[in-house]
């Protein structure tokens, strides 16, 4: 019995191994808000760096994921002239995906923090979740597509030095990335 047992740890621990995968690619999505009755919308591209550090069992891989990225943002509400706002965002959040046989390999993200600070001094804190599928058909390569949803709960006016939870900033984004997962 414990032969058994000792196969199986080995065998296990053989399949494990140190997740690190760095990505790059690019972001587009829409930043929403309702002021008075009226919804205020903006349309955000950009590019996203950023990387998953984990550990990988078997087909199931679980870590950490962190990206920045600068948006640019231009209003698309009717009877609003069209301003462009930047945005540097950051969000950190733990993954769990799985590595299919197919060539393919899936996972989710919960964004524990997501904070964008835009060109007038106004930051947003809020959290969010990630829903994303990879091809990895390509050698060393993986091109991917996922989407993010993000609720800013918090607003805070640098300049004025005041902040607000009274209404909520939603971010809906997919992103196109090429990653290079390295399982060590």
């Amino acid at each position: 019995m414990k032969k058994i047992i000792v196969a199986m740890m080995l065998m296990f621990t053989a399949n494990a191994g140190l997740l690190v995968e760095p990505y790059i690619g690019y972001d587009i999505g829409k930043f929403s808000t309702e002021i008075s009755g009226t919804e205020f919308e903006w349309t955000t591209n950009g590019p996203v760096v950023g990387g998953r550090l984990g550990y990988t069992f078997l087909t199931f891989m679980a870590g950490v994921d962190y990206s920045i990225t600068t948006l640019d943002a231009e209003i698309d509400t009717a009877g609003y002239t069209s301003t462009l706002s930047d945005f540097d965002g950051n969000h950190l959040g733990i993954f769990a995906g799985v590595e299919l046989p197919v060539l393919l390999r899936a996972w989710a993200t919960y964004f524990l923090s997501s904070k964008l600070t835009n060109n007038d001094d106004d930051e947003y804190d809020g959290s969010g979740f990630g829903l994303g599928v990879g091809f990895t058909g390509l050698p060393f390569v993986s091109l991917n597509l996922e989407y993010r949803s993000m609720t800013y709960d918090e607003f805070t006016d640098i300049s004025a030095g005041t902040t607000s939870t009274d209404r909520d900033y939603d971010v809906s984004e997919i992103l196109f990335t090429v990653s290079l997962p390295l399982d060590l």
